[in-house]
């Protein structure tokens, strides 16, 4: 497993009390599976609903839920805004 940097915000910084950890991981899978262990369905449910970015590019972009995470990559959390 390569260790990753995980940055929380919003919500989901308020749900894990955490602004950032360092965790093992292959798959943002595998990250979501973390949260859910350490911290919680509600959390797990909170970041499903959020932004999630792999060194800055939206996981939309790759794999989705499987993208791979390589060493020092970072995954961020990001709340959705919205406007008309």
């Amino acid at each position: 497993m390569a260790q990753i940097k995980v940055y929380y915000r919003a919500a989901l910084a308020e749900l894990t009390g955490k602004a950032e950890e360092s965790i093992d991981a292959d798959t943002v899978r595998d990250v979501l599976a973390h949260i859910k262990k350490a911290y919680g369905a509600q959390a797990h449910k909170a970041a499903g609903r959020m932004l999630i970015a792999v060194n800055n590019d939206s996981i939309q972009l790759h794999g989705g839920f499987g993208t791979k995470l390589a060493e020092g990559m970072a995954v961020r959390f990001l709340p959705i805004c919205g406007g008309g």
